[in-house]
């Protein structure tokens, strides 16, 4: 009808779309905590262990380290596989041709390590060094002004062990270097994987534990980063020379601050990786000359 409408009508309330309701806010995962970095250092290197000898039966303390921390299946030491050349590099980061240790006798008139060592690099920075060894040799390593305390309590790792945990406990320094013989000892005299050779493995083994005990307690382990590493391995009663693959063949274990329970490292491992490891850890420079990697990547 002319001029009529129509009154609109409310639609019923079960008719009028609800807001949609907002999907609630989730905060984003609150960052990992960073481990702050280490604050000291300790190298122990087994002479002549082959890191095929380490199992749970014969090397627990070991074993055990592997899984506080990472392990390298592959690494290796430099071609000159003796002890001094050995060693030489692994605390100077470079090789033979370039640290100069090419003896391996205990022979003062020849002096020194010809290149800075990660114990001058780190106390040229303010930090205490210490080196505890079973074999005279390695003094050569010790530049004078370089190493604030210097011992050899013996040949065989017992005393070494219990006088490097004992100044550990007293006085714990930022950089510490020790070193068992008797893997190497009884390679020599009885020949690698010898009964007499495994029982010394065994006996590094618990060497290993007397120092990981001082290392382990609480006010020092959560801040100490230990690397357990060899100078060469050895086969018949020989190592050097480096043309056998069990010659060169060296564990290396890293625990710490910064690395992962459990882990394995990629790629393989050089022994002049160890001195440039400690020197990251403490935060100090390599020098140019330096050969190698970090495997680890500490917090700064």
């Amino acid at each position: 009808m002319r001029g009529s409408h129509t009154t609109p009508t409310t639609p019923p309330a079960h008719a009028i779309a609800a807001p949609a309701a907002k999907p609630p806010i989730t905060p984003p995962p609150a960052p990992e905590p960073v481990a702050p970095p280490p604050r000291r250092v300790v190298i122990i290197s087994e002479d002549g262990m082959r890191p095929d000898v380490l199992d749970g039966d014969r090397t627990p303390r070991h074993v055990a380290l592997m899984r506080e921390g990472e392990i390298a299946h592959r690494a290796h030491t430099i071609p000159e596989s003796d002890t001094l050349p050995s060693h030489a590099s692994m605390l100077s980061g470079v090789g033979a041709a370039a640290h100069g240790l090419w003896w391996n006798s205990y022979q003062p008139s020849r002096g020194y390590i010809h290149v800075p060592t990660i114990f001058s690099i780190a106390h040229a920075h303010g930090l205490t060094t210490a080196m505890f060894v079973g074999k005279p040799k390695l003094k050569h390593i010790a530049i004078p002004g370089t190493v604030d305390h210097f011992e050899r309590p013996g040949y065989l790792c017992g005393s070494v062990a219990r006088r490097a945990a004992a100044f550990f406990r007293a006085t714990p320094p930022d950089l510490m270097f020790v070193h068992f013989s008797d893997p190497d000892e009884y390679g020599h005299s009885h020949g690698w994987m010898s009964p007499e050779y495994l029982r010394a493995v065994a006996a590094s083994d618990r060497c290993l534990a007397t120092v990981l005990d001082a290392i382990d307690e609480p006010a020092t382990r959560a801040d100490t980063l230990v690397i357990v590493t060899a100078d060469h391995g050895g086969h018949g009663k020989h190592h050097s020379g480096g043309v056998a693959e069990v010659d060169r063949d060296i564990p290396w274990i890293v625990r710490g601050p910064g690395v992962a329970p459990g882990g394995e490292i990629e790629g393989a491992v050089a022994t002049t990786d160890t001195a440039v490891t400690a020197l990251a850890a403490l935060g100090l420079p390599r020098t140019p000359e330096m050969k190698g990697r970090s495997p680890v990547t500490f917090a700064r």
